[in-house]
């Protein structure tokens, strides 16, 4: 009596993959779930995502089935997709992200927009300063993109630094000046015609309430701030007057119900003028953006 022949093992093709991740994601709790898993076939994959659409037939080798199957299992677990793919985008750039920084947002890329359109979008400022730089991504945009001469950047954490060098190397901007330390420390003695910051804002119970990509896996030193989120943010404005060049800019990027209390606080330090709230592309109020005088 012969043995029964074994049956042929299935052949995964593109178009099945996505399909049965996107529920197992969704099924896990993830927003968008074919989205993500789109982004993580084609990082293995080594294509575009939407290059994908044009290979749905395409069968996946076991070889690819096994570099795919850790990361949806990590991306299962609520670790962030851009922590799993190793990048986040911002703006023209592409930078090294992982659990030693915050993501790079949307949010903060048009915080950019906002100060060039205020102070003229021809403006290059002589030096500039980027409060908590974490991945280096304000720091390298100002200095990838001509807004600045001169770019220091300073984290109190040397992770973050860490990586933010490595980004700046990866973007052919190694003159950014890294310095660790708390707030204005790092820069006592210097002067600045534009200081740009997007601290820790989040309260307690802000961060506790978070989604798990964030309140899980994301830098706590990096989100959340004493005093109702305000306690980095008082810091900060209570050394601009001391280190902002006359005629200079400052601009931060906050929660959006903290965004008066922000403009207050600024407009009672000496030697600032011209405080304004200004909305992000969802017009939320979320930019807090300050002129000293003179100059």
């Amino acid at each position: 009596m012969s043995t029964p022949a074994a049956a042929p093992p299935r052949t995964w093709r593109v178009l099945d993959i996505i399909r049965v991740s996107a529920l197992y994601l969704e099924e896990r709790g993830v927003d968008n779930g074919r989205l993500n898993a789109e982004y993580l076939l084609a990082h293995v994959l080594r294509m575009d995502r939407l290059h994908l659409y044009l290979h749905f037939d395409r069968p996946l080798t076991g070889g690819e089935l096994e570099r795919y199957r850790p990361l949806l299992r990590r991306r299962g677990a609520r670790e962030p997709l851009q922590y799993v793919l190793g990048s986040a985008p911002f703006r023209d750039l592409e930078l090294e992200v992982g659990p030693a920084v915050a993501i790079p947002r949307p949010e903060t890329e048009y915080l950019l927009d906002m100060l060039r359109s205020m102070a003229g979008p021809d403006r290059v400022f002589d030096a500039a300063l980027d409060l908590g730089t974490g991945s280096g991504c304000i720091a390298i945009a100002l200095a990838a993109e001509g807004i600045a001469r001169a770019v220091v950047a300073t984290d109190i954490s040397a992770d973050a630094l860490r990586v933010a060098r490595r980004n700046a190397r990866r973007c052919g901007r190694t003159e950014i000046d890294f310095r660790a330390g708390t707030l204005l420390e790092p820069v006592a003695g210097m002067t600045f015609d534009l200081v740009l910051a997007n601290p820790p804002y989040l309260a307690d119970e802000e961060w506790r309430s978070a989604k798990p990509e964030v309140r899980e896996w994301e830098p706590s030193t990096a989100m959340v701030a004493p005093d109702g989120g305000l306690g980095v943010i008082r810091g900060v404005i209570a050394g601009l007057g001391g280190i902002l060049r006359p005629g200079g800019w400052a601009g931060m990027e906050v929660g959006s119900s903290q965004t008066e209390v922000v403009a207050g606080l600024l407009r009672e330090c000496a030697g600032l003028c011209e405080v304004g709230v200004h909305e992000d592309l969802g017009r939320r109020p979320r930019y807090v953006i300050a002129r000293a005088q003179g100059g």
